[in-house]
């Protein structure tokens, strides 16, 4: 027995001595096998890592492994900052109130509040944009763009991009980074995927028309596209300016036969891009890019800035009567504008010159008005969405 025992023990040693043959079948599947199985653990490990981030969390994080471009799942909440919120911002010294104008104002990186509140703006730099919507403020600067809730704390929505657009009922936003335009959800808590598409360089969204996006870049024009469906463009060059929307149109200028004086027109968005439904108000003194226009939460009217007045333009009338003089279309509003007109609702809209505030209805009624206290130079109006979001198919 001892004889076996050792020719084993040697022939074993010899075996474990030897190298596997460069062929070795046997050999070669026991390293993929194990080669497998260590995929399987890191991959395992690593889905219970995304699990527990996503539950704690909520987010997946522009800053980290999410990049754009790289695919977004549908309903993917979003957080571009460091963190999810600021610290509450604690109300400005000085006194504090309704603005009494019926809209509320920015002065710098301070907003006052038609409840009564001073704000502050942070997290952005220096402040370019902001906009009312149901649930607070989203605002803008260099560094980004941020989503003020009403309990006083914000939460960052995207980089440092200022090509971004809200939905008429502030409930969706359309932005760009790189060359991808997305289109998310709106929420106190962040930013939720919908979809997201590849688009040529420098374009920026103008407006959320149902599900479509309707885009611009300079010196090619406007268009629309499905943000789930790749883009197949159709510029159209006619379309000089893009004021809202107008329930399943879109309310905008368009250069008459000439090429040269505007003419209003309401638009549709196609398959084949923006199609002209109708055109009217060509007799109307209206700036071809119409830089200044800002139509009313329901569509119905339109303020217009020009050298003498702040024009207010009945829409269904202009666009219903091409060939008219343009003069049984229009209200005036007798102030020459130094701050953005801003409407306040459907039949309000408030302008402002070196003089103070002026409250205009589309009835031809007008009333000066005063600012808040405190309120110091460099002020604007804070425009605000449709009180209701547009519901989408």
């Amino acid at each position: 027995m001892t004889r076996i025992e050792d020719s084993l023990r040697e022939l074993l040693a010899a075996r474990a001595e030897s190298t596997p043959p460069v062929g070795d079948p046997a050999g070669a599947a026991i390293r993929r096998g194990r080669a497998i199985q260590r995929r399987r653990s890191v991959g395992s490990a690593l889905a219970v890592a995304m699990a527990l981030v996503l539950t704690v969390g909520g987010i997946s994080s522009i800053g980290g492994w999410w990049r754009p471009g790289h695919g977004t799942p549908s309903g993917t909440l979003i957080d571009f900052g460091p963190a999810q919120t600021t610290a509450a911002t604690v109300p400005t010294a000085g006194p504090a109130g309704d603005t009494g104008i019926g809209l509320d104002v920015r002065v710098g990186d301070r907003l006052w509040t038609t409840d009564g509140r001073q704000l502050l703006l942070t997290g952005v730099g220096e402040v370019t944009r902001i906009i009312r919507v149901p649930d607070g403020w989203v605002y803008a600067g260099a560094s980004g763009v941020r989503f003020l809730r009403t309990d006083g704390t914000s939460v960052a929505l995207s980089g440092e991009d200022d090509r971004w657009v809200l939905s008429p009922g502030g409930d969706r936003i359309a932005f760009v980074i790189e060359q991808v335009l997305y289109v998310a959800r709106l929420r106190p808590s962040g930013l939720a995927v919908l979809a997201s598409v590849e688009v040529p360089p420098a374009t920026a969204p103008i407006a959320l028309l149902g599900d479509r996006v309707v885009i611009q870049v300079e010196g090619r024009g406007f268009d629309t596209l499905d943000p789930a469906r790749a883009y197949q463009p159709a510029w159209n060059d006619e379309v000089t300016a893009v004021f809202g929307v107008r329930g399943d149109s879109l309310a905008a200028l368009v250069r008459d036969a000439g090429g040269q004086a505007p003419c209003l027109a309401e638009l549709r968005s196609t398959g084949a891009g923006l199609e002209v439904i109708r055109t009217g108000g060509c007799g109307l003194d209206l700036r071809l890019d119409g830089a200044d226009g800002r139509l009313a939460p329901g569509g119905g009217w339109l303020a217009e800035p020009t050298a003498t007045q702040v024009a207010l333009v009945d829409w269904d009338r202009a666009v219903a009567n091409p060939t008219g003089t343009g003069a049984e279309q229009l209200l005036s509003c007798p102030i020459r504008a130094s701050v953005t007109p801003t409407w306040a609702d459907d039949q309000t809209v408030l302008s402002a010159d070196a003089h103070g505030v002026v409250r205009c209805r589309t009835d031809g009624s007008q009333q000066a008005v005063a600012l808040p206290e405190g309120v110091g130079a460099g002020w604007q109006f804070v425009p605000r969405v449709a009180t209701a979001p547009t519901r989408t198919g």
